[in-house]
């Protein structure tokens, strides 16, 4: 006798019911008509454009104009921040790789610098109208370079200085300890007369 467990792990492991005795199933042969005579050597041509009666192609009544293009051509001189970044990285301004290849200049980090310039050297992004009169932010690509070369000399400039200050609290850290040795020394003497 079969549990109701046994026949659910059975089921689920044929995905057919088990209530279902297929034993008794007789299956009828059913003749189907499908139109394909093998004994058939005719073809049917069909024409791949429809014709009017005077035999001239039918010209599409529905025929679209091709799409304007949503985006038009920069002015002459101007480029998109993703376009500066592959002038960037043309020009190794973004730093080099281990084996002497230019850093590539993703876009994302054009775009981080124009969001986050600071106001004192904002970033040169202008609003421009390209050649379908659709309004872009470009820019300018030799005041883009020149932009980016400014903030290399000043990154340049706040490492340097960063690392002069960390050389003198160094020197300072140096200094202190020699300082204590030599009061440690003068303290060390008295006590070891005292016994």
């Amino acid at each position: 006798m079969t549990t109701e467990y046994d026949r659910l792990v059975e089921e689920q492991a044929t995905g057919y019911p088990v209530d279902v005795d297929e034993s008794n199933a007789e299956v009828e042969d059913v003749d189907v008509d499908t139109g394909f005579d093998p004994e058939d050597d005719e073809v049917e041509v069909i024409p791949d454009a429809p014709t009017e009666s005077d035999g001239e192609p039918k010209a599409a009544a529905t025929k679209k104009e091709p799409k304007k293009p949503a985006r038009g051509d920069l002015p002459e001189g101007y480029v998109t921040p993703v376009g500066l970044a592959k002038i960037i990285t043309e020009k190794g301004l973004h730093g080099t790789e281990e084996d002497g290849s230019n850093r590539v200049c993703p876009p994302q980090v054009v775009y981080s610098y124009i969001k986050n310039a600071p106001k004192e050297h904002p970033f040169p992004l202008e609003t421009v109208k390209d050649s379908v009169g659709q309004p872009r932010q470009a820019l300018k690509a030799d005041a883009g370079v020149s932009w980016w070369e400014e903030k290399n000399k000043r990154v340049a400039e706040r490492k340097q200085n960063a690392a002069d200050k960390a050389a003198k609290a160094a020197a300072r850290a140096a200094a202190k300890p020699s300082e204590a040795e030599a009061a440690g020394t003068e303290d060390a003497a008295p006590a070891e007369e005292a016994e």
